[in-house]
């Protein structure tokens, strides 16, 4: 544990190295974590401005704006890439030298997603400050719920994690990755809650969202800071199978992986 530890701290260290080597490219891939929820935001303020009540799927105008507001800080604590990255590291044989290390290449990839994200808070933290006095979020939120909110936060950060580097090891199978990566990308913003509340979906596919481990990712810990999930019994059920999810996804990820590095062969380099 304690090599764990400091070979991840190392991994950490050189991570935020590289990534402050590429600072345009850093501002441009926050970008996009910025503008995606701001345009659903003017999309949805239009909508409930066209109703005569204001609202659009049981949500005011700064609830709608508390909403998106919330799924951009959380989008962006819990983003995850793996599936973007593994097909090209198994592809290319970068992964071989990762096979070689003492630890496994997850945890290397865990420090870079981390180091991703430090590195991008000096950009985002003021751009958040920023559109919270610009579009003027109305949140309805007791302590508790916040307290509560901050711990289903970090667990979707894990399970978004976790969820994101199983299914990245389908490519030990595939050529390439990348249909499924951008299958998956649509699954998590569509179901997950990042497209549109999932009280604003039509009943069958709000089922579905339900049904799937998607929404735990961001909506849920979203709805619990805007006070919309009422009581801890609901909280704590929603925390629930969030760990549950999570143990799911784990397991997966030990039984993919212990398979894939037993075929696992580099295409080229």
């Amino acid at each position: 544990m304690r090599q764990l530890a400091r070979s991840f701290t190392a991994f950490l260290k050189t991570g935020i190295g590289v990534m402050l080597q590429y600072r345009g490219e850093i501002v441009l891939w926050s970008v996009w974590g910025l503008v995606n929820p701001l345009v659903l935001y003017a999309v949805f303020k239009a909508g409930a401005q066209s109703n005569p009540d204001q609202q659009i799927a049981g949500l005011s105008i700064g609830e709608v704006a508390a909403y998106f507001f919330t799924i951009m800080i959380i989008g962006h604590l819990s983003a995850a890439w793996d599936t973007h990255e593994m097909g090209w590291y198994v592809r290319t044989g970068r992964m071989s030298p990762l096979l070689l290390r003492p630890i496994m290449p997850i945890w290397k990839s865990l420090a870079d997603n981390l180091s991703y994200k430090v590195c991008t808070l000096v950009f985002v933290g003021p751009m958040w400050i920023f559109f919270a006095l610009l579009i003027r979020p109305t949140f309805d939120t007791a302590a508790w719920q916040v307290a509560l909110g901050l711990v289903a936060t970090l667990l979707a950060i894990v399970l978004s994690y976790t969820f994101n580097y199983a299914v990245a090891l389908i490519a030990f199978w595939a050529t390439k990755l990348d249909a499924v990566g951008e299958i998956y990308f649509g699954l998590v913003m569509f179901l997950g809650g990042r497209f549109a509340p999932l009280p604003a979906m039509p009943g069958k596919i709000r089922w579905i969202a339900e049904a799937l481990p998607f929404q735990y990712m961001a909506y849920f810990p979203t709805w619990i800071f805007m006070g919309k999930v009422h009581t801890r019994s609901e909280v704590f059920l929603g925390l629930a199978a969030q760990l549950a999810w999570i143990a799911v996804s784990i397991l997966v990820l030990r039984l993919m992986w212990a398979a894939a590095v037993k075929r696992y062969t580099a295409v080229s380099g």
